[in-house]
């Protein structure tokens, strides 16, 4: 009987421990989401920003090339 006991006494403490474990594991699958969320818009966000300069570079360059040929065209004489 004292065995019966022990093994109830055990399997009450590995019921409470699984309970307890499914509680955490709800609350970090909440944090993940709400980390994810976080991390999806700052992603948006730098995407948009690296959009934003790569076109601004694309402009720089540009004008960069248009000073080149008016330099170039200075240099060799012509208008």
């Amino acid at each position: 009987m004292e065995l019966l006991d022990l093994l109830e006494s055990r399997v009450d403490s590995l019921v409470k421990e699984i309970e307890s474990l499914r509680r955490e594991n709800a609350e970090l699958r909440a944090d993940v989401s709400v980390s994810l969320a976080a991390v999806v818009e700052e992603n948006s966000y730098l995407k948009q920003a690296l959009a934003e300069e790569q076109k601004l570079k694309t402009a720089v360059l540009q004008r960069v090339d248009g000073l080149l040929s008016r330099l170039q065209s200075v240099a060799s004489g012509t208008p």
